[in-house]
């Protein structure tokens, strides 16, 4: 990475755990353009179950992650890479082991040389409660976001939210969006999608009851869903986490 000005590999290393490992739930790291780790942090290497933050330089997503989650993060990676521009607050649901998955949000900026040029991309991942812990039960979307949390498997409509927020719809999708980084319908998939994995990571049940739990229309629209927020069908995920307790 001789390409980025001012940091060597290690001083980069060095850095990012010095910044990010007190920050308390941040990921870290930095990437070139073939997409390679060239820093990151203690707890990203922890959580990719690694010793060292060494141990990750080289290697790519696809050394750690399934298909389908390492592709959709690459994506992302060469958009930011081809474009120069950064992408911010993207809300993401991140596997943390047997089977159970954490709201995240991610961003990412490019790196350019002195001839500006992207030689590498940098990001963090933070837990995404603590991009929502300003708000509470006694701020304007706090009643909606508890009604979504105990009704997500309901049809509950969005001018509905809106009354309990005592807001127009347009003005609670508007203030929905400015501090969650997603619209309410998309909130609400997340959380099906959410409750849909724990399911199928600890418990025998059918996919069509844990569809019908969750609140999809029918089994063709939960797959369907859940293939497009965690990449992979609800049978490779719930094979995948089933093969690892089996371990």
């Amino acid at each position: 990475m001789k390409n980025l000005t001012f940091f060597s590999k290690h001083q980069m290393i060095d850095h990012g755990e010095g910044l990010f490992d007190h920050l308390p739930g941040f990921l870290y790291f930095v990437k070139d353009t073939e997409l390679r780790f060239v820093s990151a942090n203690s707890r990203l290497a922890k959580k990719l179950g690694v010793t060292h933050p060494h141990d990750l330089l080289g290697k790519t997503d696809r050394d750690f992650f399934p298909p389908g989650q390492a592709n959709a993060y690459a994506k992302d990676d060469l958009l930011v890479i081809e474009t120069g521009q950064p992408m911010f607050n993207k809300v993401e649901l991140v596997p943390r082991g047997k089977g159970f998955v954490d709201w995240s949000t991610t961003t990412k900026i490019p790196l350019f040389n002195n001839e500006g040029k992207v030689v590498a991309i940098a990001g963090t991942t933070r837990p995404f409660s603590t991009g929502t812990s300003a708000i509470d039960i006694h701020s304007e979307l706090g009643v909606p976001l508890q009604a979504m949390h105990e009704l997500f498997a309901e049809n509950i409509r969005v001018t509905e939210l809106a009354k309990l927020a005592n807001l127009s719809v347009s003005a609670f999708e508007r203030k929905f969006k400015k501090q969650l980084h997603m619209t309410p319908r998309q909130y609400i998939r997340h959380l099906r999608v959410h409750d849909a994995c724990y399911k199928l990571s600890h418990s025998d049940e059918p996919l069509a009851g844990i569809s019908a739990a969750c609140g999809y229309v029918d089994q063709s629209h939960f797959s369907r869903e859940f293939s497009r927020i965690t990449n992979e069908t609800p049978l490779q995920y719930r094979k995948r986490h089933r093969a690892k307790s089996a371990l």
